[in-house]
């Protein structure tokens, strides 16, 4: 029992906060990331393109689960850390609450990845007939715009404690 007293007070006497430098810099070097989404942003809009490229697609979600691993993977390693309890408690509680939705966001790329590859229909495109998106690649796309809409969230709520990260550590916010 006195030994868990003494780890509970331990977990109590850390916070977690940014490393603002380098998750600047992860966020700063992360092209690949960047030029996926695009892609994907190109192929998901006009519909009729997702259609058409679909097999593409599927390849694509697969990549950006990858891609994911390895941005919030860096992130967690080198742009949050813990530190002593004298951190400001509103931003380790949201640095708290924004690295636990890397586990969400990545487990949502994952399931549609896999529900991309199962709403491929095999069929292929007769030429001079312009494909149609299925009703379970409609739903694959939408929720991918609700992905991307949490993930650039998500991604904004990171640059705005960056910032505030940077203004307590040179003064700025006093």
């Amino acid at each position: 029992m006195e030994g868990s007293n003494m780890a509970s007070q331990a977990n109590n006497s850390r916070r977690l906060s940014v490393n603002a430098a380098f998750m600047q810099d992860i966020k700063n070097d992360n092209r690949d990331l960047k030029i996926l989404m695009d892609r994907l942003a190109v192929l998901t809009h006009p519909r009729e393109a997702a259609a058409n490229h679909w097999p593409e697609l599927i390849q694509l979600f697969s990549d950006l689960n990858d891609q994911l691993a390895l941005h919030f993977g860096l992130e967690e390693a080198y742009g949050y850390f813990d530190q002593a309890l004298d951190a400001d408690p509103e931003m380790s509680l949201a640095a708290e609450e924004l690295r636990n939705q890397h586990a969400v966001l990545f487990e949502d790329s994952r399931h549609l990845a896999e529900a991309a590859a199962h709403a491929c229909t095999g069929d292929a495109p007769i030429e001079g007939v312009t494909p149609e998106v299925t009703t379970a690649q409609e739903k694959v796309l939408v929720r991918y715009d609700s992905f991307v809409k949490q993930f650039h969230e998500h991604e904004e709520a990171e640059l705005k404690l960056i910032l505030d990260a940077l203004d307590e550590d040179l003064g700025v916010g006093d």
